[in-house]
Protein backbone atom coordinates (compact mmCIF):
# COMPACT_ATOMS: atom_id res chain seq x y z
CA UNK A 1 0.00 0.00 0.00
CA UNK A 2 1.21 3.19 -0.86
CA UNK A 3 1.14 6.41 1.07
CA UNK A 4 0.49 9.78 -0.14
CA UNK A 5 0.32 13.19 1.63
CA UNK A 6 -1.06 16.64 -0.02
CA UNK A 7 -3.89 19.29 0.05
CA UNK A 8 -5.59 17.89 -2.91
CA UNK A 9 -4.32 14.21 -3.21
CA UNK A 10 -6.19 11.53 -1.00
CA UNK A 11 -3.08 9.77 1.12
CA UNK A 12 -5.15 6.17 0.39
CA UNK A 13 -5.15 6.75 -3.41
CA UNK A 14 -2.67 4.85 -4.60
CA UNK A 15 -3.41 5.85 -8.38
CA UNK A 16 -1.62 9.48 -7.19
CA UNK A 17 1.99 8.48 -7.94
CA UNK A 18 1.77 7.64 -11.64
CA UNK A 19 0.44 10.73 -12.72
CA UNK A 20 2.85 13.23 -10.70
CA UNK A 21 5.50 10.81 -12.23
CA UNK A 22 4.12 11.29 -15.78
CA UNK A 23 4.00 14.56 -15.45
CA UNK A 24 7.24 15.18 -14.08
CA UNK A 25 8.90 12.52 -16.62
CA UNK A 26 7.38 15.05 -19.24
CA UNK A 27 10.44 17.45 -20.92
CA UNK A 28 7.58 19.71 -21.73
CA UNK A 29 5.44 19.55 -18.50
CA UNK A 30 8.82 20.42 -16.49
CA UNK A 31 9.41 23.31 -19.19
CA UNK A 32 6.19 24.57 -18.63
CA UNK A 33 6.23 24.20 -14.67
CA UNK A 34 9.55 26.15 -14.93
CA UNK A 35 8.21 29.34 -16.60
CA UNK A 36 5.87 29.14 -13.92
CA UNK A 37 7.50 31.20 -11.46
CA UNK A 38 4.28 33.78 -11.35
CA UNK A 39 0.99 33.18 -12.64
CA UNK A 40 0.58 32.96 -16.60
CA UNK A 41 -2.20 32.69 -18.85
CA UNK A 42 -1.98 29.50 -21.85
CA UNK A 43 -1.05 32.28 -24.18
CA UNK A 44 1.75 33.43 -22.32
CA UNK A 45 3.34 30.05 -22.12
CA UNK A 46 3.01 29.25 -25.59
CA UNK A 47 4.86 32.08 -25.92
CA UNK A 48 7.41 31.07 -23.76
CA UNK A 49 7.80 27.60 -24.82
CA UNK A 50 6.98 28.28 -28.37
CA UNK A 51 4.65 25.12 -28.23
CA UNK A 52 1.30 25.15 -30.08
CA UNK A 53 -1.56 26.31 -28.16
CA UNK A 54 -2.94 22.66 -28.37
CA UNK A 55 0.27 21.14 -26.63
CA UNK A 56 0.59 23.85 -24.35
CA UNK A 57 -3.79 23.01 -22.86
CA UNK A 58 -3.07 18.99 -23.21
CA UNK A 59 0.09 19.67 -20.76
CA UNK A 60 -1.73 21.75 -18.54
CA UNK A 61 -4.41 19.36 -18.53
CA UNK A 62 -1.92 16.80 -17.34
CA UNK A 63 -0.32 19.21 -15.19
CA UNK A 64 -3.76 20.35 -13.29
CA UNK A 65 -4.64 16.93 -12.84
CA UNK A 66 -1.71 15.57 -11.34
CA UNK A 67 -2.21 18.69 -8.96
CA UNK A 68 0.93 20.19 -9.77
CA UNK A 69 -0.81 23.34 -11.52
CA UNK A 70 -3.86 25.20 -10.51
CA UNK A 71 -6.15 27.10 -12.34
CA UNK A 72 -8.22 30.12 -12.10
CA UNK A 73 -10.02 33.32 -13.50
CA UNK A 74 -8.62 36.79 -13.21
CA UNK A 75 -11.87 38.96 -13.33
CA UNK A 76 -10.86 42.52 -14.87
CA UNK A 77 -13.00 45.22 -15.35
CA UNK A 78 -11.45 46.64 -18.23
CA UNK A 79 -11.04 43.02 -20.89
CA UNK A 80 -12.48 39.89 -20.79
CA UNK A 81 -11.39 37.70 -18.04
CA UNK A 82 -8.46 35.66 -18.38
CA UNK A 83 -7.98 32.10 -17.15
CA UNK A 84 -4.20 31.77 -15.10
CA UNK A 85 -2.06 28.90 -14.17
CA UNK A 86 0.35 28.86 -11.68
CA UNK A 87 2.99 26.35 -9.57
CA UNK A 88 1.16 24.88 -6.89
CA UNK A 89 3.99 22.74 -5.11
CA UNK A 90 7.17 23.91 -3.41
CA UNK A 91 8.34 20.10 -3.10
CA UNK A 92 7.55 16.87 -3.60
CA UNK A 93 9.33 13.69 -2.09
CA UNK A 94 9.10 10.45 -3.43
CA UNK A 95 10.56 7.48 -1.17
CA UNK A 96 10.95 3.98 -1.12
CA UNK A 97 10.21 1.79 2.24
CA UNK A 98 12.82 -1.79 2.96
CA UNK A 99 9.06 -3.63 2.02
CA UNK A 100 9.60 -1.76 -1.11
CA UNK A 101 6.12 0.69 -0.45
CA UNK A 102 6.42 3.94 -2.04
CA UNK A 103 5.31 6.88 -0.20
CA UNK A 104 4.86 10.74 -2.02
CA UNK A 105 4.43 13.74 -0.47
CA UNK A 106 3.93 17.42 -1.90
CA UNK A 107 4.70 20.74 -0.01
CA UNK A 108 1.76 23.22 -1.32
CA UNK A 109 2.90 27.24 -1.10
CA UNK A 110 0.57 29.73 1.67
CA UNK A 111 -2.38 30.12 0.30
CA UNK A 112 -4.60 33.38 1.67
CA UNK A 113 -8.17 33.80 1.45
CA UNK A 114 -8.12 35.90 -1.67
CA UNK A 115 -6.28 32.67 -3.33
CA UNK A 116 -8.81 30.10 -1.84
CA UNK A 117 -11.66 32.56 -3.46
CA UNK A 118 -9.87 32.33 -6.36
CA UNK A 119 -9.96 28.47 -6.68
CA UNK A 120 -13.09 28.26 -5.32
CA UNK A 121 -14.66 30.24 -7.93
CA UNK A 122 -12.63 28.19 -10.90
CA UNK A 123 -14.25 24.83 -9.13
CA UNK A 124 -17.59 26.49 -9.58
CA UNK A 125 -16.81 27.67 -12.88
CA UNK A 126 -15.95 23.93 -14.23
CA UNK A 127 -19.08 22.62 -12.73
CA UNK A 128 -21.25 24.49 -14.42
Amino acid sequence: MARWSSDEIDESDESALPPVLQSLDDSTCREILARLNEPKSASDLREDCDLSSSTVYRKLELLRESALVREYTEVRRDGPNVTLYERDFTDISIGIDDTGEFSMTVTRPETDPEDRLATFWSAMKEES
